[in-house]
């Protein structure tokens, strides 16, 4: 059975299936791909209209460690409780943003924008994530895209910049998760991906008021690369999967959520 995270009012839950490690990149700051393919391994509420267990996908996000490339940033600490990160970076435009496809979705799925959240020195518990990192510190980055909203959901309709709720949307986002020396400025996206990290990967969908109606979950394989025009990852479903982690729910991806959402150009 699953096992609901405290740390947020949306929950994010964790499944440790094992950790492996992945691919090292160069110390250089440039725009950056991650690769995250599978099957997923849960979905629940409203997302079991299109998929199920067992769907394959393929999801791709681009970024860039370059922090001038930023189309905007939020470098102050939040310090709210549950929704806690260092510092939140968005890219906009080619070559950023995100791809994932599923066969239920013949056209796929792009997003211009992607968000890079950075966590430095920040307490994950096993408790939170079930099991999957002992207590203690770590640093990690979170890279998501969206098709939702802000909104305010506070009573008075006020709300800090990290306070927003994502509303009447999805939202997907990957975790790479590091042991607290992976990086030592949270105001900077870090310029390489350690050798050794714990992937996870979540997708969400919320309804006008911010509840979340569906989740989905993999353990996928992960990918790191460092040119934006690197040769696909292969046929959906194709790929042996790294034992990573089934996440679901909302811990990480919530610490994020109170950041900005990745604006959706009009």
């Amino acid at each position: 059975m699953l096992k609901r995270l405290r740390r947020v009012p949306t929950r994010f839950l964790l499944i440790p299936i094992a950790i492996a490690g992945c691919f090292a990149s160069s110390a250089q700051a440039e725009p950056q791909i991650i690769d995250a393919f599978g099957t997923l391994s849960l979905v629940e509420g409203s997302f079991l209209d299109d998929f199920a267990v067992g769907t394959p996908f393929e999801s791709t996000y681009t970024y860039d460690t370059n922090e001038a490339n930023a189309s905007s940033a939020i470098t102050t600490p939040s310090v709210v409780p549950g929704h806690e990160f260092s510092s939140f970076y968005e890219f906009s435009g080619a070559p950023y943003g995100i791809s994932l496809e599923f066969p239920t979705i013949p056209d796929g799925l792009d997003l211009s924008v992607v968000g890079v959240v950075v966590n430095n020195n920040l307490t994950l518990t096993a408790a939170e994530t079930n099991g999957a990192v002992a207590d203690g510190v770590y640093d990690w980055i979170e890279l998501l895209g969206s098709t939702t909203t802000d909104a305010c959901l506070l009573p008075g309709g006020i709300c800090a910049p990290d306070e927003f709720s994502p509303v009447d949307g999805v939202e997907f986002t990957v975790a790479l998760i590091g042991d607290p020396s992976w990086f030592s400025d949270g105001s900077l996206i870090p310029d390489a991906i350690p050798p050794s990290f714990t992937s996870v990967f979540v997708g969400i969908e919320y309804d006008a008021l911010g509840i979340e109606t569906g989740t989905m979950f993999s353990t996928p394989t992960v990918v790191v690369n460092e040119a934006p025009d690197v040769p696909s990852i292969g046929p959906l479903g194709l790929g042996t999967l790294a034992g990573l982690l089934l996440l679901g729910g909302r811990s990480f991806a919530n610490r994020a959520r109170t950041r900005p959402t990745p604006s959706v150009p009009s």
